[in-house]
């Protein structure tokens, strides 16, 4: 899978997270779960778009 593939599939898995947060709006758990995920994604991301050659 090459850097923009990968770098499509987690933008992709971010916004599915970044709904899934909201649908839990009255989940505190949930949301606190989601949060952590959300940013790992987002660290995952920026890896990604340091990898792209310049």
């Amino acid at each position: 899978m090459t850097i923009d593939q990968q770098l499509a599939a987690a933008e992709a898995r971010l916004t599915e997270l970044q709904h899934a947060f909201v649908d839990a709006a009255f989940d505190s758990a949930e949301r606190h779960r989601l949060a952590e995920q959300i940013r790992q994604k987002r660290d995952e991301i920026t890896d990604l778009y340091d990898r792209l050659p310049v």
